[in-house]
């Protein structure tokens, strides 16, 4: 059986965002859910705060949800900050981040956590959505690797296409053999730089965060040879 999931929230001074995102998403395989808020010094704010968590509680009360506010230090150095999100978050271990409102600090903080659980072998999703919510994206949770010189080459080769290449074409063209390809087709596209359909013979492309990976690459090198 699947695991239930954890929703996380960084919550300002408005519970309207947090209520309509978890009413589109549906609770059925929902566990409970984490708020993130900001502690304040001063007594408006934290007042407007603590009404902001309590609408959010009331809510997830009635509709069955258990609801695990925490707030947050942020006059801290950064490392201590995600620190505070770990100790409530910790032993959850499918979390789903949603990078929507609060104090842009505890945003960031939030996000580096999701990856940084990812990374540790957590299961992690992370949303966020256009200012007036009609358009949401899903983040993604993982830093990828740099390719070798010669996952470089192929997607050098992809860069200059324009859509799909076979993949049988492609060790054709760079003269290495298909397992060889294969293998660095399998590591470019575990990192998100080439997607390839599961079909005989596969084609692939350089995905957008590939010509990301390109450009920067062709960059730091340009000015190598430069200097």
């Amino acid at each position: 059986m699947e695991e239930k999931v954890t929703l996380v929230f960084g919550v300002g001074f408005t519970a309207e965002y947090i209520i309509r995102a978890i009413t589109e998403r549906g609770i059925k395989d929902v566990l409970d859910v984490a708020i993130f808020s900001v502690t304040s010094e001063e007594e408006f704010r934290k007042r407007q705060a603590q009404e902001t968590m309590d609408s959010i509680l009331k809510y997830l009360s009635a509709i069955g949800i258990s609801g695990h506010p925490k707030y947050i230090s942020i006059k801290e150095p950064f490392d201590f900050i995600v620190y505070q999100i770990s100790d409530l978050l910790w032993t959850r271990n499918n979390l789903e981040f949603y990078i929507i409102g609060g104090m842009r600090i505890l945003n960031l903080a939030l996000y580096f956590y999701a990856i940084l659980a990812k990374t540790l072998g957590k299961r992690v999703k992370a949303y966020s959505y256009t200012e007036d919510m009609s358009y949401k994206y899903e983040l993604p949770v993982m830093i990828p690797a740099k390719p070798s010189d010669a996952e470089y080459e192929i997607l050098e080769y992809l860069g200059s296409k324009y859509g799909e290449v076979y993949m049988n074409d492609i060790a054709k063209i760079l003269n290495k053999s298909l397992p060889t390809i294969s293998k660095q087709i399998d590591f470019l596209e575990n990192q998100g730089y080439v997607e390839c359909k599961e079909t005989k013979p596969k084609p692939c492309k350089i995905t957008d965060l590939g010509k990301v990976c390109l450009q920067t690459l062709r960059g730091l090198k340009s000015r190598m040879n430069e200097l």
